[in-house]
């Protein structure tokens, strides 16, 4: 059986050069093809070497990983991020089903990842389509998710964080409402998307089964229970605990 290709991507020749014998140590299945240390020749040695997987350092000279795979029209090979991002990023890949290696390299977690993605590669299934959709999802200066993949038919629809009105939890799954009106229906849980939601300070958690947009509030109550009317008209109850809070960050508002 043909081994599998594999190129690594990173600045550092240090890096490089323990990444590659990792692969090779941990998996006699993986070989090295070709190296690169910057976007421009990384994009380079893969149109030269066509590798089954790239093993991609992030923060480069002249932009980002991201940014080199954005370069392709599309993605025919494994992506592995080889990554020291912090705690938000993580859970980013996370949510993605997106493989990455977290520096220092901790041995039994890389080889497990190896056995991922070789069984993806073996079984014709690279995850190019999915990796496509969460680069289409990050804000351009920070990696945060500035989208949310919604499943809808047979497509993936990008909701804009910005365009939510607000994100509501239901029977074990997502309502999302959109600024439009339209609404969409995601399979996992609201608390799935609590830390890309906590991340934006416009979203705000009115209570534990929903998030609202305080940019879509139209009017709010003073009564003793504070209910919120939204832009598509519909009513929200603030929790006592959120009360105080709300009230202050809506007096700034109006």
């Amino acid at each position: 059986m043909n081994k599998l290709r594999a190129v690594i991507i990173d600045d550092e020749r240090p890096n490089r050069e323990l990444i590659g014998r990792l692969i090779t140590r941990l998996n006699t299945d993986f070989e090295i093809c070709a190296e690169a240390d910057d976007v421009k020749s990384g994009f380079e040695i893969i149109n030269r070497n066509k590798p089954d997987v790239v093993f991609l350092d992030i923060r480069m000279p002249g932009g980002t990983g991201f940014d080199m795979l954005q370069m392709f029209k599309a993605i025919d090979f494994e992506v592995v991020f080889i990554t020291g991002f912090d705690n938000y990023a993580l859970k980013a890949f996370e949510f993605n089903a997106i493989d990455y290696v977290l520096k220092p390299i901790d041995s039994d977690l890389f080889t497990k990842t190896l056995e991922r993605v070789q069984n993806r590669i073996r079984k014709k299934e690279v995850n190019g389509e999915n990796l496509k959709s969460f680069i289409s999802s990050l804000d351009a200066n920070k990696p945060m998710l500035s989208k949310i993949p919604v499943h809808y038919g047979s497509k993936v629809v990008l909701l804009d964080v910005e365009n939510l009105v607000y994100a509501q939890a239901a029977e074990g799954c997502t309502v999302f409402c959109i600024s439009t009106g339209e609404k969409y229906t995601s399979s996992k849980q609201l608390s799935d998307f609590t830390f890309i939601l906590e991340g934006y300070p416009f979203m705000f958690r009115a209570n534990r089964g929903i998030f609202i947009n305080m940019r879509c509030i139209v009017s709010y109550s003073k009564g003793s229970s504070c209910i919120l009317t939204m832009k598509d008209n519909s009513l929200v109850e603030v929790s006592r605990r959120k009360k105080s809070d709300i009230l202050k960050l809506l007096s700034n508002k109006f």
